[in-house]
């Protein structure tokens, strides 16, 4: 990365900026499904986010697709149950995700300035300071912002990218990248239900949800749940109101 002195100063005001969202959430929650349908939405309506704004181009990365093959030997077996334990970061090629996140972005990419870091660079929490976030040198100034742009102005590009997966919000790389965060939750009787009607390959084992799934899903959300920067989304309510949800609190932040 370079300074911030060097990367500000070659800013050019029209360089495309990215807007990298968020979608986390408990399993059979629903993320998925919200990811593919706001990919799909943006691609299909490149002004949906203002008269100030054009939408160029938009991307999405699962970390389902990231899952370490079942003979590697980075697994962590549960031996009790004689099943590897695919609810662990160790699980996921992270690394690799990564990688290919940053060649997607480029050496040189620029956050677009979201009304959350404007709020959050006067606070005083640690969690949130942009300062402490992993890719601060990338972070426009609030200064530099060029929304609410004149009716003559021509709109600004933006690139969309959206991270999927129910570990971003745990691992410090796709957690700072994300600037815009979601996460669906659902208790756990209705969570139980829905799985009951997946198929994963491996299958779940006797026990595996009670034991291993739900406890680890509990951990995880412990270790992000002081953090004003994510919004918790009801994963029992309708699909198409979730997204309209989504949808306007995305506007609202730009």
């Amino acid at each position: 990365m370079t300074t911030k002195k060097t990367f500000y100063s070659n800013m050019d005001q029209q360089q495309t900026q990215w807007l990298v969202i968020g979608v986390s959430g408990v399993t059979c929650g629903g993320k998925t499904t919200l990811a593919n349908n706001l990919l799909k939405f943006f691609r299909e309506n490149p002004s949906s986010l203002g008269p100030h704004l054009k939408i160029d181009q938009v991307h999405l990365v699962s970390q389902d697709n990231y899952f370490l093959p079942v003979d590697d030997p980075r697994h962590v077996l549960i031996e009790h149950l004689n099943h590897i334990n695919w609810e662990i970061i160790s699980s996921i090629d992270m690394e690799r995700m990564c990688q290919d996140v940053m060649e997607l972005l480029g050496a040189n990419f620029l956050f677009y300035p979201t009304k959350q870091q404007q709020t959050t660079t006067q606070q005083q929490d640690e969690l949130m300071h942009v300062d402490d976030n992993l890719f601060s040198e990338h972070h426009l100034p609030c200064s530099a912002s060029s929304t609410g742009g004149t009716s003559t102005a021509l709109p600004q590009k933006l690139n969309i990218l959206i991270i999927e997966g129910f570990l971003i919000f745990n691992h410090t790389f796709t957690l700072d990248l994300c600037n815009i965060k979601f996460h669906v939750h659902l208790p756990y009787e209705r969570c139980y239900e829905r799985r009951q009607k997946r198929r994963y390959e491996p299958p779940d084992v006797l026990g595996y949800f009670e034991m291993v799934v739900w406890p680890l899903y509990d951990k995880h959300c412990k270790e992000f749940a002081k953090r004003r920067d994510i919004m918790y989304l009801n994963g029992e309510v309708a699909r198409d109101k979730i997204f309209n949800f989504v949808l306007n609190a995305i506007r609202e932040q730009l």
